[in-house]
């Protein structure tokens, strides 16, 4: 049993990394790479301490995405609301007419497999929350049940989790939950933040088209991709000329037209990406700033019972260390 799962590990911890980071967790964990990290493991202490961690902490994530890709198909089957409906004064539902936004169908199925995992977890998120769902093209909605209402939220691959609480409203939408304040004899349940069907259809292009990045991102370099790529663009090009709004659709997404193409950093999320990347690479930053001064030693220098890479200091060390 132990050789069974001994042989099993590579094998399942190849998943686990393709789970959590995509095309880039399955390189990342290709023999090669792992025998050259486990190398580096043996003889840094440090090395060997980040392994560990990194190893339990992908486990986690790709259960709870595991999970996550369960839970997805399983809420869409169960949901029995679409979030294209009237709600009456008498509080019967009349659905409307489904928008035919949807892709072409393979590209619909290999999409919902691809945003399945983190779309999930939403899910999760929504149910322990105490959320009830609608389902609708292009994304399944948690929302508040009624009383309480739901206005912003944040979408995870094709499910919109509408957490943030409404302003406080006269009328239908203190009693039936999630839509648009106008609506004094019946309300949508959804994102309608449009004010007809037609703008309706836009917004739903322009989501749709932001699950299909989702899609992309999550196979080449998992589900943290997307958020994090969209983050340091919109440090950099925010609103309007966000490369992924625009890629979307500015007009669908209610978004001006660019002024232009080129960089308008908001600094204080560009400084928190340049905090967060002088973080992450400082040991690389330091044994780069050591290699400069002395190429032909510092290459390879390092403390005893440390790489070169987690060697401290920013001083060349002596070649007896090497």
């Amino acid at each position: 049993m132990r050789r069974a799962i001994r042989r099993a590990r590579p094998f399942l911890r190849a998943v686990a990394c393709g789970i959590c980071f995509g095309l880039v967790g399955l390189v990342w964990s290709a023999p090669r790479f792992r025998r050259r990290r486990l190398r580096r493991a043996a003889t840094c202490g440090v090395c060997a301490s980040h392994m560990r961690v990194r190893n339990v902490a992908v486990l986690v994530v790709a259960v709870l995405l595991v999970a996550g890709a369960a839970a997805r198909p399983l809420e869409a089957a169960t949901s029995p609301l679409l979030c294209h409906s009237h709600i009456t004064a008498d509080g019967s539902v009349r659905p409307e007419p489904s928008l035919r936004i949807a892709p072409p169908t393979p590209w619909q199925v290999t999409r919902d497999f691809l945003v399945a995992p983190i779309s999930g977890v939403g899910v999760l998120a929504g149910r322990a929350m105490g959320m009830e769902s609608c389902s609708g093209p292009p994304l399944l909605v948690m929302f508040w049940p009624p009383p309480r209402t739901s206005s912003g939220g944040t979408t995870l691959g094709d499910v919109f989790v509408a957490w943030m609480p409404g302003e406080p409203t006269s009328g239908p939408a203190t009693v039936n939950g999630y839509g648009n304040e106008g609506h004094r004899l019946y309300m949508r349940y959804g994102p309608n933040i449009s004010g007809s069907r037609e703008d309706e259809a836009e917004l739903g292009l322009h989501e749709s088209r932001h699950v299909d990045q989702w899609a992309v991102t999550n196979l080449v370099a998992g589900p943290f991709a997307f958020p994090t790529a969209y983050f340091i663009d919109n440090s950099l090009f925010p609103r309007s000329r966000n490369h992924f709004e625009r890629d979307a659709g500015l007009s669908g997404g209610h978004y001006p037209p660019a002024p232009d193409n080129l960089p308008a950093p908001r600094w204080p999320d560009a400084m928190i990406v340049i905090a967060l990347g002088l973080l992450i690479f400082r040991r690389r930053l330091r044994w780069s700033l050591r290699v400069l001064q002395d190429p032909s030693s510092q290459r390879s220098a390092h403390e005893p019972g440390r790489c070169p890479v987690h060697t401290r200091g920013l001083r060349p060390i002596g070649h007896g260390t090497a």
